[in-house]
């Protein structure tokens, strides 16, 4: 076998490994997270703080793509790698803590199953399909799907009448950009290919294909909260969560103080009901003044 074969596949082994082990820390974590209820109700009111370590987790990765010498240091691309999969992973805490665990389970199946499907396919292509060729008509076919997508999520938000099909279609066409670009990942990490990435680059390598998985993956949330087709009626007799409000903890908790702080309203007698009180039929009939 020549040499040069043999440190791309060791390079290709060490890619999945580490591709592995990003999905394995996500998915456990994001277990735990769906379990325990008090985890469920205090990651529910992250939104600004998981935003802000996902733009922070951006921020992280750009200087490691674009930073030869973050990616090459011994230390540093370890460090710098484990804090962007870490953040990435934490700023999904908050829509994991308002699914349920078997649509978590279910849609993370079926995101590694597409994954998988997609690496086998770009790998086994034959070479008058080398996407590395075609990089720049892949640009632009990813760009006018990318248009069109912004356009029906539009749509979902604004045109109630086309909801949930505008979101699908949305969905579909970033679905279909990372599948296409996990293809070609495939590619130059087989390194067959017309464009090859470096041997040293394996964990640049799996942090790409495991943001494009996350990117599918979290955009499956919306079928996961609004519809949760894999979680039963029954699951919620089994567990301590109810589907109103992703928890069992009440809307109205605080109880404490309500008597020194409840107005005059709150205590006042209210007619919920049409019937109008105030009506001729609570005068005396003739039946009762005759016996009278």
């Amino acid at each position: 076998m020549d040499i040069n074969d043999s440190k791309r596949k060791k390079f290709g082994r060490k890619t999945y490994a580490f591709l592995v082990i990003f999905m394995g820390l996500a998915v456990a974590q994001w277990i735990l997270v769906c379990l325990v209820e008090s985890s469920r109700k205090i990651f529910r009111d992250f939104e600004i703080i998981c935003s802000a370590t996902f733009a922070l987790a951006g921020i992280f990765f750009t200087i490691f793509v674009f930073n030869e010498g973050v990616r090459n240091h011994r230390i540093y691309r370890w460090l710098v790698a484990l804090i962007i999969v870490e953040l990435e992973i934490f700023s999904m805490y908050v829509l994991v803590a308002r699914t349920w665990i078997p649509d978590m389970l279910a849609y993370f199946f079926f995101c590694t199953l597409l994954l998988v499907v997609a690496l086998v396919v770009g790998c086994h292509l034959s070479f008058s399909m080398d996407i590395t060729r075609y990089i720049a008509p892949l640009f632009i076919l990813s760009f006018i799907l990318a248009m069109m997508s912004s356009y029906f999520l539009l749509a979902h938000l604004f045109l109630p009448s086309l909801k949930p099909y505008a979101y699908l279609i949305f969905e579909l066409g970033l679905t279909f950009i990372m599948t296409s670009i996990i293809m070609l990942h495939a590619q130059t990490i087989n390194g067959d290919r017309y464009v090859q990435m470096r041997v040293k680059d394996f964990i640049l390598a799996a942090l790409l294909v495991f943001h494009e998985f996350l990117l599918i993956y979290a955009l499956t949330f919306y079928w996961q909260i609004h519809y949760s087709y894999f979680t039963s009626a029954d699951y919620f007799w089994m567990s301590t969560s109810t589907p109103n409000i992703q928890g069992t903890t009440p809307e109205n908790i605080n109880y404490d103080d309500y008597d020194s702080k409840a107005s005059d309203d709150d205590w006042s007698a209210r007619n919920e009901s049409s019937f109008d009180w105030y009506t001729d039929i609570w005068e005396p009939t003739n039946e009762l003044k005759l016996k009278a």
